[in-house]
């Protein structure tokens, strides 16, 4: 019997007060919302690979680990031939951040050319604010911890 290929995947929600980190890719907006999101090198944890993704895809350093929401397995199919274990971390924004920004990845998987996202917020609001490729999963969840422990309390106004 044939199974699909497991690869580990981290999705980041990065949150400055009630708002969410987002973006959409500028050259192809058809790839629709999306979260700082990727793949997790051989050699590095989940925890180490989300805020190296984060970096990359955003250009944003300053953010700490508040914790792993969860663990959710996505099945590809029909796109590609792969289930994907995602691991979905809260990080908190810790320097002032712009409302929005254009940055380049520059060493992405898919593309060996830069890669140009834009950049902007979201409020919370309990949904999966209709992210790509259920990148949403957790959204409910986290709008629910962040009302309940006051996250919110230490966030930076933009």
């Amino acid at each position: 019997m044939y199974t699909p290929t497991t690869i580990k995947k981290v999705i980041a929600y990065v949150t400055n007060k009630d708002e969410l980190m987002v973006f959409t890719h500028t050259d192809f907006p058809e790839a629709g919302i999306q979260v700082p999101a990727g793949t997790v090198e051989e050699s590095e944890e989940p925890s180490e690979a989300v805020l190296r993704e984060t970096y990359e895809e955003s250009g944003v350093q300053g953010v700490r680990m508040i914790e792993l929401l969860g663990i959710y397995q996505y099945n590809m199919a029909p796109e590609r031939d792969e289930i994907q274990e995602r691991y979905v971390y809260h990080l908190e924004l810790t320097e002032p951040t712009s409302s929005t920004w254009r940055h380049w990845e520059m060493y992405s998987s898919t593309s060996k050319h830069p890669i140009a996202f834009d950049f902007y917020w979201l409020k919370l609001d309990g949904s999966d604010l209709d992210l790509a490729d259920s990148q949403g999963y957790f959204l409910p969840k986290l709008t629910q911890k962040t009302k309940k422990s006051g996250y919110s309390k230490n966030h930076l106004s933009q």
